[in-house]
């Protein structure tokens, strides 16, 4: 590896970080031009299955799996389809900043867990980020706000835990092994549930607005540029300097939130989101201080 890679790694994941805000904010623009969630999803999922397909199938890797770890990737898939409804759903809801603050706590739930089963060690560190995490959301969710609403804080929070559940088992799932084919069978499993899904309720649709049609059309690329690059960066960092990175996220969530949606927040709302940045931070690095990299652990 050469000097300059864990440079070009940081920048890569902060591109695929700024692609997936910039995908997740073209949804509601896409919705009010008069398409659906459904659509959206069905049509971003397929587009990254071809494009990952072709990655893998110019850089000669093979796509199959064994028959158990095959059909456990397409459970994983499915949970996948289910989180990200929610979360596209929740910022119809509420602004896009707060619903992604509020997923990318997926990380404080991991080790939550992970405590709870006793498979890492709680530290001092880790239950003073997890306090802070705690304030900060507190404070970005503004629960006295009377216009808040809760069926949106709830489907983020419902994404959170599909998330969560994901980087559980797609850890276990991938092990030591190649992450591509395993990634490459669950956005195919998502895939058809969001295409079977949409067709069996019928809520596919077009957008009916030039702006509309801009959201619909640009976002699958955002989405597949996002997971590809995301790819490279963590064959360059590894998955925990990778997922340090991504926390560029939420930040650009909110300006995207802001120029695209004119969705502000308060001071205290972005130093409520700021706190639970940095509690993400830590509980990453103390993981990271604490065992080796899996490889291919997601983000």
């Amino acid at each position: 590896m050469s000097r300059t890679s864990p440079l070009t790694g940081i920048v890569l994941a902060g591109a695929a970080a700024i692609a997936f805000a910039a995908n997740t904010a073209a949804s509601p623009i896409a919705v009010d031009g008069g398409s659906t969630v459904l659509s959206y999803l069905a049509l971003r999922s397929a587009v990254a299955v071809l494009l990952v397909l072709a990655l893998l199938l110019l850089s000669q890797r093979s796509l199959r799996l064994a028959p158990r770890r095959r059909w456990a990737a397409f459970g994983v898939g499915t949970v996948m389809a289910a989180y990200s409804v929610a979360l596209l759903s929740a910022i119809q809801y509420i602004p896009i900043a707060l619903a992604v603050l509020i997923f990318y706590t997926f990380p404080i739930l991991t080790t939550l867990y992970l405590w709870i089963r006793g498979q890492e060690r709680a530290t001092w560190l880790a239950g003073t980020a997890l306090g802070l995490a705690f304030v900060g959301l507190v404070l970005a969710l503004d629960l006295g706000d009377p216009s808040l609403d809760l069926r949106g804080i709830g489907l983020a929070a419902l994404a959170a835990l599909g998330i969560t559940t994901v980087v559980l088992l797609n850890s276990r799932l991938v092990g030591a092994g190649d992450s591509r084919p395993v990634t490459l069978h669950m956005l195919s499993a998502a895939t058809l549930v969001f295409v079977v899904v949409t067709a069996t309720l019928g809520q596919f649709a077009l957008p009916e607005t030039t702006r509309g049609w801009w959201a619909f059309s640009t976002e699958p690329f955002f989405y597949a540029f996002a997971i590809i690059t995301l790819f490279i960066a963590m064959s360059m960092l590894g998955p925990i300097r990778t997922s340090m990175t991504m926390n560029l996220e939420p930040v650009s969530s909110m300006v995207f939130g802001f120029v695209l949606l004119s969705q502000a927040l308060s001071g205290l709302q972005i130093l409520g989101a700021a706190l639970v940045i940095l509690a993400v931070l830590v509980i990453q690095r103390a993981k990271g201080q604490t065992r080796a990299p899996t490889r291919g652990e997601p983000t």
